[in-house]
């Protein structure tokens, strides 16, 4: 389970975005407007020369597609495909073929005009192929939407068959006897959907945001490198074999906001420099223009506005002016208050005087350049900022030279994950989890590991001592919390040869402690209770009846945890009195809770309550073995409200009843209807069963 719970509703904005922040908040990093979350993309800029940019990265989400296209009497019309439809291309005159339940009429090497209705699809295609036609176009006979149905998995036939709405069928055939062109893709077709750039450094290494990989979903993902148009290409995609999130990355205040991802394969193409820290401090103070990059958004708009509009495939580019960190503190504190805290050392600003230009919504993770005698060179790495290319708040991009050092340990030298956490734990049970360690230097080395901040931490690495260049070997790591404790340990690899560097493995979870009370707050003791939280604030005696949960601060959480064994139903009350987002509705897309209480069972997330909620009864369902409830009370950035608690009474266990037969008598002496040669257990149990409603897709 996450423990900061609040990522859960965040997971979404922050992998593909950073924070971009209302002119109305008072500090930097405690808004609430979540209109104000956004990627990051080009505004006011360009089209970007297809060769200025060899070594650009492109994190996407590949998928096999097919899709369609119609065009009658040169006009296009929105289609879809039907399933285990056949691929290929036609281009006829157009015959009306009614609906299609006979073999069509003069439909010989023309394409087949067809209403849904009365026949199957496969059906209607059949009768226009067998008449000769070389295509289908089949219109819905219901007035919204258009068909989303198959022609079977046994369909036989070899001509492309596309579908449109009734609107667009009814006015086809006003053009009957025009020329129809329609097309359905292969199924293997790919097609590609930008997430995050990033910068090709050489071999397979890509540089990026860690707001773009931190939420584990890069093995889904794919990184293609010297990318231009997203509407072609996606076939080059490469898989990523590892991610090295910063070990000290502060997804709240996107400090360290950089990743290393590694490809499963080598690209032998163009790399991009780093600059180092003197050059970028020079051309800063110089406000020398820099260059960012990247796919998405055109349309500016003020903080707390938006969204921007006008996604392009081409990859775009804008000219800015760098600044110093002052300069842009200094510039955000006219609207904004912020100060070295929230922009640091680690980061470097920049923008033009008027605005209107600047990264706004897929850019996160991309570069910022500057043309220096010896080439181009990176400065930053695309983070945050206000709004999206409004006057006066500078976006604000990772320092990529602060990094330099750590890139070269992952790059160059002995590398391991750098964050794990993991998560909620028990006291009294162990945890294990392997990592593997990747010697990516040119040269035999032997390390050994160092271990701080926790004699809970075992690490059993017998077989993983000495590696050859480009050789893996894995280890495992063990915890067995004690107590209750908020775990921080590292473990850092120490190589035997100092000109081969290293890096370092940083471990957290959150261990609840057995908590012998609660059993007798909430009323029922047949369970194990555990309970602990950020600071190990765990949920406590309610003075009216129950228990609350523990007196957090922001991006904080409070954990009760009940671990049952058997089946049967559970129940509680629980209410909760916290801030509540009325800003947006629940049904919303893209609505998330501020403060909030969340249930769990197995960590799986089954509900939450936020705002000013009564008490009232919720129930579970458990299956056979071990079933671990558990309840957080989790709170964001900013602003308290209410009693700020989540609260729990009323707990009770209850089991299957069992109703069990009198025992057979087995002496031979009946006293009634007979003998039983065993004895018969019943379980009587009461349920509802629903039966799935058959729809036949494959009916016209």
């Amino acid at each position: 389970m996450n423990r900061l719970l609040t990522a859960i509703f965040s997971w979404v904005i922050l992998t593909i975005s950073p924070y971009v922040f209302s002119a109305s908040d008072s500090n930097l990093l405690n808004t609430k407007n979540k209109d104000s979350l956004i990627e990051s993309r080009i505004v006011g800029g360009e089209v970007a020369d297809t060769n200025d940019w060899p070594w650009i990265a492109a994190y996407v989400n590949t998928t096999n597609v097919i899709t369609t296209s119609l065009e009658v009497n040169n006009v296009s019309y929105i289609s879809d495909y039907f399933t285990f439809g056949v691929s290929g291309s036609a281009s006829a005159e157009l015959v009306s073929c009614g609906i299609a339940d006979d073999i069509c009429v003069d439909a010989d090497a023309k394409v087949c005009l067809i209403e849904r209705g009365e026949v199957n699809f496969s059906e209607k295609a059949n009768n226009c192929e067998t008449a000769g036609g070389v295509g289908a176009i089949i219109y819905n006979n219901e007035e919204e939407g258009n068909i989303s149905g198959t022609l079977g998995s046994d369909y036989t036939g070899s001509i492309p068959v596309v579908a449109v709405t009734r609107t667009d069928g009814l006015a086809l055939l006003e053009l009957v006897g025009s020329e129809a062109s329609l097309s359905v893709s292969d199924a293997d077709a790919v097609a590609q959907e930008i997430v995050c750039g990033g910068s090709f450094i050489g071999d397979k290494w890509v540089i990026t945001a860690a707001h773009c990989v931190d939420d584990g979903s890069a093995s889904f993902l794919q990184m293609n490198i010297g990318e231009y148009d997203l509407s072609d290409g996606a076939d080059n995609a490469i898989d990523i074999a590892n991610v090295y999130i910063h070990p000290s990355y502060n997804g709240s205040t996107f400090e360290n906001d950089i990743a290393i991802i590694e490809l499963t394969e080598s690209v032998n193409t163009t790399t991009v420099t780093i600059a180092t820290s003197e050059v970028t401090s020079q051309y800063a103070v110089e406000n020398s223009i820099a260059t960012v990059a990247g796919w998405g958004g055109t349309t500016g708009y003020e903080p707390g506005e938006g969204p921007t509009s006008g996604f392009p495939d081409v990859l775009r580019e804008v000219d800015l002016q760098l600044m110093t960190n002052e300069q842009c503190i200094n510039r955000l504190n006219e609207n904004v208050f912020v100060d070295d805290s929230d922009i640091t050392n680690n980061m470097i600003c920049a923008a033009i005087a008027d605005g209107g230009k600047g990264s706004c919504q897929g850019d996160s993770g991309g570069p910022l350049v500057i043309n220096t005698g010896s080439g181009v060179q990176q400065v930053g790495i695309v983070s945050f900022g206000f709004g999206c290319a409004a006057e006066g708040y500078p976006g604000v991009y990772t320092r990529v030279s602060q990094y330099i050092d750590w890139i070269n340990s992952i790059t160059g030298g002995v590398a391991i994950e750098a964050r794990f956490d993991f998560g909620s734990v028990l006291e009294g049970r162990a945890y294990t989890e392997d990592f593997t360690v990747s010697n990516n230097s040119v040269s035999t080395v032997s390390f050994s590991f160092d271990l701080s901040g926790s004699t809970a931490i075992s690490i059993e690495n017998s077989n993983c001592s000495t590696l050859e260049a480009t050789e893996s070997c894995d280890i495992t790591v063990s915890y067995s919390p004690t107590i209750s404790e908020d775990l921080n340990a590292i473990i850092n690899i120490v190589t035997d040869d100092e000109n081969i560097p290293s890096n370092s493995l940083n471990l957290t979870a959150l261990a609840l402690g057995t908590s012998n009370s609660i059993g007798a707050l909430v009323g029922e003791t047949a369970v194990n209770w555990f309970s602990g939280g950020s600071e190990t604030l765990g949920w406590v005696s309610n003075a009216q009846q129950g228990i609350e949960s523990g007196a957090i601060s922001d991006l904080q959480e409070s954990t009760v945890v009940a671990v049952v064994d058997g089946e049967g139903t559970f129940t509680f009350e629980w209410a909760v009195s916290s801030e509540e987002n009325t800003d947006l509705e629940i049904t919303d897309a893209d609505y998330e809770p501020y403060d909030a209480l969340f249930v769990y069972l197995n960590d799986e997330l089954l509900d939450f309550i936020s705002g000013e909620v009564e008490f009232s009864e919720y129930s579970i369902e458990l299956s056979a073995g071990e079933n671990i409830i558990t309840w957080t009370y989790s709170k964001d950035l900013n602003t308290r409200a209410g009693n700020d608690k989540g609260f729990i009474r009323n707990v009770n266990f209850s089991v299957p009843e069992t109703t069990f037969l009198p025992t057979p008598d087995t002496s031979g002496n009946s006293s009634g209807g007979g003998s039983l040669t065993w004895l018969t257990l019943l379980v009587i149990f009461a349920g509802l069963v629903s039966r799935s409603r058959l729809i036949n897709l494959n009916n016209g």
